[in-house]
C-alpha cells in the first residue's frame, strides 16, 4: 500500500486556499477554459489507461492504479463546508477528495506511466485561478463558458495544451 501522507496534505492545503473570486474569474476567463480542457484530456488518458472510464470525469483514479490507497479520514473531513457557514467552497464535492487520493501515490503515477501527465494539476491551476465549476448536462459549466465532455476516447486523443503560468498569462492578456 502507498501513502504519501505529505503529499496528500499539501493537496488539502492547495484546495482550501482556493477562494471565490469574480474579478479573478472574468480575468482569467481564457486560461480557465484552457486548464478545464487540459483537466478533461488527462483525466481521460488516465481512465482509458487504469480501466477507469465508469464515471469520468470523476471516477477514482487512484483507487484504479492502487485499491489500497488510504487517505486520513480526518484530513479529507478539512475538506467539507461547514454547513453554519454562508461561504462557498468552490472545489466541488466529488472531485476533491479523488485530488487528495491521487495526491497520496506520492510518486506510484509516475513510476508506472511515466508517459501521462499529472491529471489533476491542471484543475488545481484552475480553481487557484478564481473558483469552480458546475456539472451540466454534458458538460462543465464554468460559469462563464461551458466545455463539452464529450466521449473519454476523443477526450483522451486531443493533443495536450501548454498550462505553464506564462502560457496561461498571455492567454488572458489576449482578451
Amino acid at each position: 500500500m502507498v501513502t504519501d501522507t505529505a503529499a496528500a496534505e499539501r493537496m488539502v492545503e492547495r484546495l482550501l486556499a482556493v477562494k471565490w473570486d469574480d474579478d479573478a474569474m472574468s480575468a482569467h476567463h481564457r486560461s480557465r477554459a484552457r486548464l478545464a480542457r487540459e483537466f478533461l484530456r488527462r483525466t481521460a488518458q488516465w481512465a482509458q489507461a487504469l480501466g477507469a472510464e465508469r464515471g469520468w470525469p470523476a471516477s477514482d483514479l487512484a483507487g484504479a492504479l492502487d485499491p489500497d490507497v488510504a487517505v486520513d479520514p480526518a484530513l479529507l473531513a478539512k475538506l467539507e463546508l461547514d454547513e453554519t457557514s454562508s461561504d462557498l467552497f468552490p472545489v466541488p464535492e466529488d472531485i476533491a477528495p479523488l485530488m487528495v487520493r491521487w495526491a497520496a501515490l506520492g510518486d506510484l503515477p509516475r513510476q508506472r506511466f511515466p508517459e501521462l501527465d499529472d491529471p489533476y494539476e491542471p484543475l488545481v491551476e484552475f480553481f487557484a485561478r478564481g473558483g469552480g465549476y458546475a456539472y451540466g448536462p454534458g458538460e462543465l459549466d464554468l460559469g462563464f463558458a461551458s466545455i463539452p465532455l464529450r466521449k473519454v476516447a476523443d477526450r483522451a486523443a486531443l493533443e495536450p495544451l501548454p498550462i505553464d503560468a506564462a502560457s496561461l498569462d498571455a492567454l488572458d492578456q489576449e482578451s
